[in-house]
């Protein structure tokens, strides 16, 4: 066993903290794990990892050897590709992490697109609202949108997106006429519960004032689709992001509400690790959804 592939396993031990995660994100079998990592510390002399029946966690001596192990192996990466970007094609593994609703509706035709210009790249996706730990998880890239809070990666703005309140024309046409932010309060609501504070629709009126509003929940889901198609079966109010419902209020299924005030709008990410030398796929893939998308992307076409 070469010594690299003895020290790429012991430091995949150290970052998934678990024998079982570091074999899948190698590829191999939880023993081959087991295997280099004895023969590592017998080669050394020395352990590395001390186990208990819980958990794994380096000592001091494994402490230091990882962080130069580490190093080593991202100086390799990057030597390599250094290589693999002066060739003129693209090939590899893309691990992509994307929000659940905005992959499935946008992302999975943009890749589609992406790997028939690029047929020796192939993707590994995950679609997911949950935040995965890039690092931690091997991701190459992920799309994030709202406010970032992790300042060890690198984000790339790729797009915008803006909530819009709206309801069936059905519902409208029995309920009270929606005026002002204050008459949403008394509606029925559909509301994302993922959001920090789920009840509270935040608002700017014509005067340039801004506003949040409290709003009683009929239905809280975490998935916005969920919410859409509550929306339009007649069950109330919704105030969702316009790239999952554009489409629905083009199409006369839902209606705009206070359109003459302006509702939460946030940015649209690409994030990926900081390295040394950015892959050459990961690079290409992130300036083709930049371009894609844009500042002014199609879902914020809406003539209704």
């Amino acid at each position: 066993m070469s010594q690299i592939e003895e020290i790429r396993a012991f430091v995949m031990v150290v970052e998934t903290g678990s024998l079982t995660q570091a074999a899948e994100r190698l590829g191999i079998a939880v023993s081959a794990v087991s295997r280099r990592l004895k023969d590592l510390e017998l080669r050394l002399g020395a352990p590395l990892i001390q186990r208990t029946t819980r958990r794994m966690y380096l000592n001091e001596v494994g402490q230091g050897f990882y962080e130069r192990c580490k190093a080593v192996l991202d100086e390799l990466e990057a030597a390599q590709q250094e290589v693999l970007n002066s060739g003129g094609g693209l090939g590899g593994v893309l691990r992509i992490s994307t929000p659940l609703s905005f992959g499935v509706s946008h992302m999975s035709s943009a890749i589609a697109q992406f790997m028939h210009a690029h047929p020796d790249v192939r993707i590994d996706m995950d679609l997911s609202d949950k935040r995965v730990d890039l690092v931690a998880e091997g991701f190459d890239l992920a799309i994030r949108i709202g406010v970032l809070s992790d300042s060890s990666l690198i984000a790339k703005k790729i797009s915008t997106v803006r909530h819009i309140p709206c309801a069936s024309p059905d519902f409208l046409a029995r309920y009270p006429e929606i005026t002002k932010p204050e008459d949403l309060e008394s509606a029925p609501a559909l509301v994302y519960s993922n959001d920090k504070t789920p009840n509270d629709w935040r608002y700017r009126g014509p005067d340039g004032k801004a506003g949040v509003l409290r709003v009683t929940p009929k239905l809280s889901a975490s998935n916005g689709d969920v919410l859409r198609e509550a929306a339009i079966s007649g069950l109330g109010v919704t105030s969702l992001p316009n790239f999952l419902h554009y489409d629905a209020i083009n199409n006369g299924l839902l209606k705009p509400v206070l359109t003459d005030y302006e509702w939460t709008e946030y940015d649209v990410y690409a994030v990926y690790p900081k390295t040394t030398i950015l892959p050459k796929r990961t690079r290409a893939f992130v300036d083709f959804i930049s371009t894609r998308y844009g500042m002014d992307p199609y879902w914020n076409k809406i003539h209704a």
